[in-house]
């Protein structure tokens, strides 16, 4: 590749061209309007079935304070032993939740 001197572009501040100012665009034939408005919230929602209802109400026999005693120890290491690993994996084919 070469440059040519003369016809690089110049640099220096004094040479510097200021900056037109930019046109909005057109819209073009056949396009789709912007509908997006500027600002504007947008909200979610979600609707429970009557078969989650059911399943959140089911009493799963777990007090907030056994979860908290079982978080403790989990995060505290009490069931990182193979033992324990496997007793899980033993009762967890034994439910027939894996097929």
């Amino acid at each position: 590749m070469r440059i040519k001197p003369e016809a690089s572009i110049q640099t220096r501040p004094e040479a510097a061209v200021p900056a037109r100012p930019i046109e909005p665009a057109k819209a073009r034939v056949g396009s789709a309007p912007n509908t997006a408005k500027v600002g504007a919230s947008r909200t979610d929602s979600v609707e429970i079935s009557s078969a989650g209802r059911a399943f959140a109400a089911r009493s799963d026999g777990v007090s907030a304070e056994r979860a908290a005693r079982i978080r403790q120890n989990v995060l505290g290491g009490a069931y990182d032993s193979v033992a324990v690993v496997d007793e899980v994996a033993r009762r967890i084919l034994g439910s027939g939740d894996i097929a």
